[in-house]
């Protein structure tokens, strides 16, 4: 079975835009789940987030999915 791959060219409506004050929050966060975390408090879409960050949408599902434990000491 041949392995199938989606991409998203740009200028099309597939492209998410963020405004130049998310890309600044988003690039001071230290982490990827961070970054997830952030846009899903400003409203974004599962999809939208994946879009955005380049990252898969099963990605974004599971880290919107985990609960946010405590970090070690």
């Amino acid at each position: 079975m041949a392995k199938q791959t989606a991409t998203a060219e740009k200028g099309s409506e597939n492209t998410v835009s963020l405004t130049a004050a998310q890309n600044k929050k988003i690039a001071g966060l230290g982490s990827v789940s961070a970054q997830i975390r952030y846009l899903d408090s400003e409203g974004y879409s599962r999809s939208e987030i994946a879009r955005a960050l380049g990252k898969r949408y099963q990605h974004v599902r599971n880290v919107l999915i985990t609960p946010v434990t405590k970090p070690r000491s």
